[in-house]
C-alpha cells in the first residue's frame, strides 16, 4: 500500500464464533498495517461475517470437520488494485499468491524420465511405481491416475551418474484388482552444460476447486502469457492440501493444471500464438514436492497453488 497510495482494501475477517469476533480479527490487522507502516486508516476498511465468502466447509460435510474450519477462522484482503495482490517477496521460498521470480532451472526438460502407461486413465484407479536399484534399495513413486508420468532423473538417481533399475508398474483397476508390470532400466544423470535461467509464476485455488477465480484468469492472460517467449517450454505442476482422499487430490492437483494450461492457451490464442510446449503435472498432495507441508491453515492455504515455470527455447 506505500507503493501504491492511491488503492484502498478491505479486510474481511470470518470466525465461527460470529461476525463480532470476525470484525475484531480485522480490526486487528488494520491496527497493525497502520500503526507500523502509517498506512491512512482512511484507506483500509473492515468487514465481519460468520465464513469466508468462498468458505472450505461445505453444507453437509462430515469429514475432516477440525481442518476446515480452521481454514476458514481468517482475515482476507479484498481490493480492486491488482498490484496489491501480488506478493513483492522473491526467491525459491516465494510461491505464494502470484509471482514472478527469476530462478536457475536445475535440469531440461530432457533430463525427465518418461513413464507411459497408456490407457491407464481409463482402465486403472490409480497406478505407482517402485523403482528398485542393483543394492535392491526401493523407492516409491505415485499413485498417478493420468497415462504418463515425468520424474526428475536426479529424484531417481540422486548423485550417482548411472545406474540399473528394475521399475515395477503397480495398478489397481476399477474393479479392484492389482496388475503388475516389470521392466529393467538403464539410466544416466543429466550433466548440466550451463544453467539455464526461467521465470517462475504461481497462482492460488480455493478450497476444493479446480477453476481459477477471475481475479487470476486475468492476471494469468494479462500478465503471464506475454511473458512467455517463442518456442518457450511451460512447466504446469499442479498441488493441493493434505484434506481429502489422496487420489482425490491426485486428480484435482492435475484439473488445476490443466484449468492453467487452458488459461494460457487462450491467452496465446488471442495474441495468434501457438508456438509454446506445455508440460503438464499433478502432484496431488505430496510433501516432498509441495511449496509447503501441511501443519497449519496457512501451508495448507499455500498448497492450493499451481506453479508455472517458464524456459526459454535454447538459442
Amino acid at each position: 500500500m506505500q507503493k501504491n497510495p492511491t488503492a484502498t482494501i478491505i479486510l474481511v475477517g470470518s470466525s465461527e464464533k460470529g461476525s463480532q469476533e470476525g470484525l475484531a480479527m480485522a480490526a486487528s490487522i488494520k491496527t497493525y498495517l497502520v500503526d507500523i507502516f502509517a498506512i491512512d486508516p482512511s484507506r483500509i476498511m473492515t468487514k465481519g461475517q460468520d465464513k469466508p465468502t468462498i468458505p472450505s466447509e461445505q453444507p453437509g460435510g462430515t469429514q475432516e470437520l477440525v481442518l476446515l474450519r480452521e481454514g476458514d477462522r481468517r482475515v482476507s484482503i479484498e481490493s480492486n488494485s491488482p498490484d496489491l495482490l501480488m506478493e513483492f517477496q522473491s526467491g525459491p521460498d516465494a510461491q505464494l499468491k502470484p509471482v514472478q521470480i527469476i530462478a536457475l532451472q536445475e535440469a531440461p526438460i530432457e533430463s525427465y524420465v518418461s513413464f507411459n502407461n497408456k490407457g491407464a486413465g481409463e482402465a486403472l484407479s490409480s497406478w505407482s511405481l517402485q523403482i528398485t536399484d542393483e543394492q535392491g534399495t526401493v523407492q516409491n513413486f505415485g499413485p498417478y491416475t493420468q497415462d504418463e508420468v515425468k520424474i526428475p532423473g536426479k529424484a531417481i538417481l540422486g548423485s550417482r551418474p548411472e545406474g540399473d533399475f528394475s521399475v515395477k508398474m503397480i495398478g489397481q483397476t476399477k474393479s479392484g484388482k492389482i496388475v503388475e508390470k516389470e521392466t529393467p532400466v538403464h539410466m544416466v544423470l543429466w550433466t548440466p552444460a550451463k544453467m539455464e535461467e526461467g521465470t517462475r509464476y504461481s497462482i492460488i485455488y480455493e478450497f476444493n476447486k479446480s477453476k481459477a477465480i477471475g481475479i487470476y484468469e486475468n492476471y494469468l492472460i494479462e500478465v503471464v502469457s506475454p511473458q512467455i517467449p517463442v518456442g518457450a517450454t511451460v512447466l504446469i505442476h499442479g498441488h493441493t492440501d493434505s484434506i481429502g482422499e489422496e487420489t482425490y487430490n491426485q486428480n484435482l492437483s492435475l484439473a488445476r493444471a490443466n484449468d492453467v494450461k487452458g488459461i494460457l492457451e487462450k491467452g496465446l490464442s488471442k495474441a495468434g500464438r501457438n508456438d509454446v510446449k506445455f508440460e503438464v503435472t499433478g502432484e496431488g498432495e505430496n510433501e516432498n514436492n509441495s511449496p509447503f507441508e501441511n501443519k497449519t491453515p496457512e501451508e495448507r492455504f499455500y498448497n492450493r497453488t499451481v506453479i508455472i515455470d517458464i524456459i526459454p527455447a535454447i538459442i
